[in-house]
């Protein structure tokens, strides 16, 4: 299971869209097969149609395994994991760590550059002083925030990729890979169900999916969101391929002197984020939608605008809730539930 610093786990719908355009030629029929199950604090649904039921059902089977492997890697609550032994051992010497962890903490650290620190996967002393680990929230006071706040920034992660080791050069960094873990599972498994021949696929995670090909006389994946706006809606728009992530904060949360905090925690500053609802984050892999999409919830519209990867935010504004795109976006329209 992954820290609270991971995203809430929103209801994210996917439904086969059927096509408005001509069919395509008729080829060998695909046999669907759609299973859920309970990992890495969600449920997570594969939907893949492959050449018969068995093959993809053994794909599928093998995909699920990848999120296990994943959780083995990167949990924050295993002792086990790999994880926990960089965090216990990285502090003193280099740990020598898989390739499968070098790449994730490599990419992630590309990204806290490129979000100039909006993104920080050792956020890990703010998360547990705020109580979102283990949900045992508290109310810190300013003087614990910032002594907190002494211990984050990957500037503080050095990695070696001739001897694929992290060490640690700051006392008390910690990491919590909640923030990607979704993502690179996500990943993992699209890549397991395509080495397998699957033709087309999704792969939903909480807030986090992935999709590829195209299911048979559809024009795509139609998905809708949430819009925390207007309860009885949802937005919904079409995925051809890529990945979308969403980031909200209205699910994880507590109350303190009759305001709300949410598990969103700005990394530079200590503070969980205000007036942000959502953001929905459209990008290649998961693995970087489900980072951006954090990122740009940190940094707010107006600086998320000058970044690549498209999106939607869900802005609080005296009481109501406003939709705010890049021009990249998909058009999203509203549907019942």
């Amino acid at each position: 299971m992954f820290s609270a610093f991971m995203k809430a786990s929103w209801c994210v719908s996917i439904l086969l869209l059927a096509s408005c355009a001509h069919r395509p030629p008729a080829s060998e029929p695909l046999a669907l097969v759609r299973r859920s199950q309970p990992l890495l604090g969600t449920f997570v649904t594969i939907t893949a149609y492959g050449p018969s039921e068995a093959a993809a059902g053994e794909a599928v089977q093998r995909a699920f395994d990848q999120f296990r492997k994943v959780d083995a890697l990167m949990s924050i609550h295993r002792v086990d994991s790999e994880l926990a032994k960089v965090n216990q051992q990285a502090g003193s010497a280099p740990v020598k760590i898989s390739a499968e962890l070098f790449g994730a903490l490599e990419e992630s650290i590309l990204i806290w550059r490129h979000s100039h620190g909006a993104f920080d996967i050792t956020i890990a002393p703010l998360t547990q002083l705020w109580g979102f680990v283990w949900k045992q929230h508290r109310f810190p006071n300013e003087t614990e925030i910032q002594a907190a706040r002494a211990k984050v920034g990957a500037q503080f992660v050095q990695l070696d990729a001739d001897a694929s080791t992290v060490r640690f050069t700051a006392p008390g960094v910690s990491l919590d890979l909640g923030g990607i873990g979704k993502g690179y599972a996500v990943d993992r498994a699209i890549e397991e169900l395509q080495r397998s021949g699957i033709k087309a696929a999704m792969v939903k995670a909480g807030g986090d999916l992935r999709v590829f090909g195209t299911p048979p006389g559809q024009r795509g994946w139609e998905v809708q969101i949430e819009d925390p706006g207007k309860a009885k809606n949802r937005l919904s728009l079409v995925l051809r391929e890529g990945a979308l992530s969403t980031s909200g904060s209205y699910e994880n949360y507590f109350m303190h002197e009759g305001k709300r905090y949410s598990h969103i925690l700005d990394p530079r500053t200590g503070w969980p984020i205000e007036g942000v609802v959502s953001c929905t984050v459209i990008a290649p892999t998961c693995i970087e939608s489900d980072a951006w999409a954090t990122a740009y919830f940190v940094l707010g519209p107006q600086k998320a605008a000058s970044f690549r990867f498209p999106h939607l935010m869900m802005i609080e504004n005296g009481g109501s809730i406003d939709r705010v795109s890049s021009p990249a976006f998909p058009a999203v329209e509203a549907v019942p539930r």
